[in-house]
């Protein structure tokens, strides 16, 4: 469920939201020597990760990467899903073969607790949708970090230029992060 950006940040009262996160946001943060930034864009809320996306760490971990370090540094929050939640992850995970495991864990976290979710994943993005899931994305996020004056434009635009060439993801809604 997508909503303006700047409507949501501005009605929550301290500027907060509860967010779960995905392995590839996380990565793309660790990648540029730059995951500290998230605890400070929600230096008021509880930067939270399922057991399932911090697996996900290791295994990168296991296979050489070492940004993945810097992340785990960070001591976010990692929460398992109880009974009930393992149960419906159980009966999605075969139909939804094309989400992986930390997001669909997370997705369904969010969706019980109502919590917002960090993915770049468009498939996950979708199921976030169909499930009246509040996500946010890279640029969402940076919006966020300029909203908030955590860096200024020239700043963001040089953490852009990184992600783009260390994680080869483009970010193609530039506009939409200084945008008013």
């Amino acid at each position: 469920m997508k909503q303006d950006l700047v409507m949501k940040w501005i009605r929550n009262s301290k500027n907060t939201c509860e967010m779960i996160f995905d392995t590839d946001i996380l990565s793309i943060f660790g990648k540029i020597g730059k995951i500290s930034l998230l605890k400070k864009i929600f230096q008021d809320s509880d930067v939270i990760i399922t057991f399932e996306v911090y697996n996900e760490l290791l295994k990168a971990k296991d296979a050489g990467y070492d940004f993945v370090d810097s992340i785990l540094e960070q001591g976010f929050k990692v929460i398992q899903l109880d009974p009930d939640l393992i149960l419906e992850f159980e009966q999605n995970k075969d139909k939804l073969r094309n989400i992986h495991y930390g997001e669909l864990a997370s997705i369904l976290l969010c969706k019980k607790l109502k919590m917002d979710f960090a993915t770049n994943d468009k498939k996950a993005k979708r199921f976030c949708e169909e499930n009246k899931v509040f996500w946010y994305d890279i640029v969402d996020i940076l919006r966020l970090c300029f909203l908030k004056h955590i860096m200024d434009e020239r700043e963001l635009r040089d953490v852009i230029k990184d992600i783009e060439i260390r994680d080869r993801t483009y970010i193609s809604k530039k506009e939409r992060i200084f945008g008013n």
